[in-house]
């Protein structure tokens, strides 16, 4: 009995040996994993650098936009117009991509968006600003093309892992605004700063692998890249129109929350850019540690997010609710504040708010869908979105300039209203969907 106790004892002792080796097997792994590969690296590069790009240059724009005499409904017309280039920009740069390669749509994008914060760099008028919103709006899409590049280069298991690094790298490149701005002190500074940045990202895209250059689909040598992309706008925008009207309810619900919450996001942006210059007083400081705020909070919004969503397991009705209305709550108290701690107070809210319920909605649309269709039906909302933005920053500036507190009002009640959608509708056909498809998953399995 003492020898076994002894060996039992013993062996107690070496188990206990090997499980710090194992985790410190596992925690180098893991570390590996994490560790970029060079062609992740310059993945990462034209991912961060229009974003940065944009983090630099953007509190200068808001200056230059003053400066011009560029009010409410000038702004909402630009990002209207903006919005519209991107809708038919991203099946664009998407065709040529399949017809010329990644690179090319890659290097494209670096060169149109060097080319915006050019014309910026030398706008002395509101037609030179105009003028500037088109390059990189219709064909900066490098995010975009960057997770094609991943599709191309990794394995559908490992894809998860490395879109995750891309996300990261976009929230940095958001970040680097606030940490370049000690550095620029002027309008030109910051515009060359950030064409730089663009051309080194130009320069990246030859580093890819010959792998990335694409592969032209089988319809590639039917269709030239002008084709593609009237097509695929014009069938974007029709499943929008036919998910609303011939989809199941539950869809429709989940597609009209979508469109709304995106609605009042961009009629209420056109009357916050207005007030942070004109009530608050913004300078380029300001601006980007305004940017380097929104980042943080919605940073901070992913991080307890899935903690949140699962407390609510399918039926996320309340939690829906709340957040609607803390959105409508948080935009009201915005709008009214002459204190910059309130007015961050109620960002932080609305901005933590609105990314819960976004991840909320996505956690939803994969449980009501199968498959099969969860690409597609997440690919209309994204389309829904677009179109918000394309109508909501006109619509916003039209009723800023009717009465600067009528973009208010009007926001407070679409977020109303989609509360009591989300009150009434969730629980008489979204929380069913979901039962319906937990039962679907458990008879496959």
């Amino acid at each position: 009995m003492g020898t076994q106790t002894c060996n039992e004892s013993e062996g107690n002792h070496e188990q206990k040996q090997v499980k710090p080796t194992a985790s410190r097997n596992s925690l180098i792994a893991w570390l590996k994993d994490l560790m970029p590969k060079r062609w992740e690296m310059v993945v990462i590069v034209l991912t961060i650098a229009p974003m940065a790009g944009f983090t630099i240059m953007n509190p200068y724009q808001q200056t230059l936009r003053a400066k011009l005499d560029c009010g409410a409904l000038c702004v909402g017309s630009m990002t209207s117009v903006s919005s519209a280039l991107g809708l038919f920009g991203s099946p664009l740069v998407g065709a040529l991509s399949d017809h010329l390669g990644r690179r090319f749509a890659l290097a494209l994008g670096a060169l149109a968006s060097a080319l915006s914060m050019v014309i910026l760099a030398f706008a002395s008028s509101l037609f030179w600003l105009w003028l500037s919103v088109i390059p990189g709006a219709l064909l900066a899409h490098n995010f975009t093309i960057a997770k094609a590049v991943v599709a191309d280069l990794v394995a559908p298991g490992e894809r998860a892992g490395v879109l995750g690094k891309l996300g990261l790298a976009a929230g940095f490149g958001f970040m680097v605004g606030p940490l370049v701005h000690p550095f620029v002190h002027t309008h030109m500074q910051a515009a060359a700063t950030a064409t730089v940045l663009n051309l080194v990202a130009f320069l990246a895209v030859f580093q890819l692998p010959s792998k990335a250059s694409g592969s032209p689909s089988a319809d590639a040598g039917k269709k030239t890249p002008w084709e593609s992309v009237f097509f695929t706008v014009y069938d974007s925008v029709k499943e929008v129109f036919v998910l609303a009207f011939a989809a199941p309810a539950c869809a429709r619900v989940i597609l009209f929350l979508r469109f709304g919450l995106s609605m009042g996001f961009h009629i209420f942006f056109t009357l916050l850019t207005t007030l942070l210059k004109e009530r608050f007083h913004f300078q380029p400081k300001d601006y980007s540690n305004y940017f380097a705020f929104i980042g943080l909070m919605y940073a901070i919004s992913q991080l307890l997010s899935r903690s949140i969503i699962n407390r609510f397991d399918k039926d996320q009705t309340k939690l829906v609710v709340f957040c609607v209305l803390l959105l409508g709550g948080g935009r009201y108290v915005t709008a009214q504040t002459h204190t910059p701690a309130v007015l961050y107070s109620a960002l932080s809210l609305t901005v933590m708010a609105l990314g819960i319920v976004n991840t909320s909605i996505s956690a939803t649309v994969t449980r009501i869908s199968s498959s099969n269709n969860v690409g597609g039906l997440m690919g209309v909302l994204d389309t829904s979105e677009k179109l918000a933005g394309v109508i909501g920053p006109s619509i916003g500036g039209a009723l800023y300039a009717y009465h600067p507190f009528s973009p208010v009002v009007v926001v407070v009640a679409v977020y109303s209203l989609l509360a009591a959608m989300v009150f009434y509708l969730y629980p008489l056909y979204v929380v069913p969907a979901t039962d319906q498809e937990k039962e679907d998953k458990e008879k496959k399995e």
